[in-house]
């Protein structure tokens, strides 16, 4: 009988504990968010549009910070491959580390990256980038691989890249202050037809030349 009568005591205190503990995290200034820390951001601008999209403020809550909720949001941003955010419950510091997704190329007038993603990066300026135009990612790609594969002192010469179809791609490349439209053909043989160019360039007859298709490095035509 006497430990039933202790039993509404037990449930009070249980009750008391509940809600104090709901006012420290929940409304208490103890655990508020002190600073706010974004790291991965490739450029100001993305680092500004996470920030907005956040939407964390020094003295809020730490209780009231989702980081589920906050990452869904940041991961709708087509140039983020990954986000993750954590609250630090002893020093009131929220994380939020983001992987953006690494533009490979320019790909009819946005960036794609390695696997194809097609995107927007704000205040992204890649001078080195290769300008590709083809009418699908995947096109695009095999032009890209192709230009990632070219010895760098051939690959500076590149203005522009197009692809129709695997064995349909054109170059246009800058030699001696003049555009040279290169037809190359498949991604294949790139040192012969390297080879092939300068030979054709270096001949006094072809110093007008606009065109030159290699697509067939032993047998090459110039225009």
């Amino acid at each position: 009988m006497r430990n039933l009568s202790k039993a509404p005591l037990i449930g009070v205190l249980i009750a008391a504990l509940f809600a104090g503990l709901v006012y420290l995290f929940a409304w208490s200034s103890i655990f508020a968010v002190s600073t706010i820390s974004i790291t991965g951001a490739p450029t100001t601008e993305t680092e500004k549009t996470i920030s907005q999209i956040a939407a964390i403020s020094p003295g809020q809550k730490l209780a009231r910070v989702e980081p589920r909720a906050i990452a869904h949001r940041i991961e709708d941003l087509a140039w983020i491959k990954s986000v993750e955010i954590s609250r630090n419950w002893i020093n009131g510091k929220v994380e939020i580390v983001i992987t953006p997704r690494t533009p490979s190329a320019y790909f009819n007038g946005s960036t794609m990256d390695a696997s194809g993603a097609i995107f927007t990066l704000p205040g992204f300026e890649g001078a080195d980038l290769p300008r590709v135009s083809a009418p699908t990612p995947e096109l695009g790609l095999s032009a890209t691989e192709l230009f990632q594969s070219l010895p760098e002192e051939f690959k500076s010469k590149v203005i522009s890249l197009s692809a129709h179809n695997q064995s349909n791609i054109a170059m246009r490349i800058a030699l001696d202050g003049k555009e040279i439209k290169v037809l190359w053909g498949t991604n294949e043989k790139s040192a012969l037809k390297i080879e092939v160019i300068s030979a054709l360039i270096a001949l006094e007859e072809n110093k007008n030349i606009r065109r030159i298709d290699v697509s067939a490095p032993h047998a090459p035509i110039v225009k």
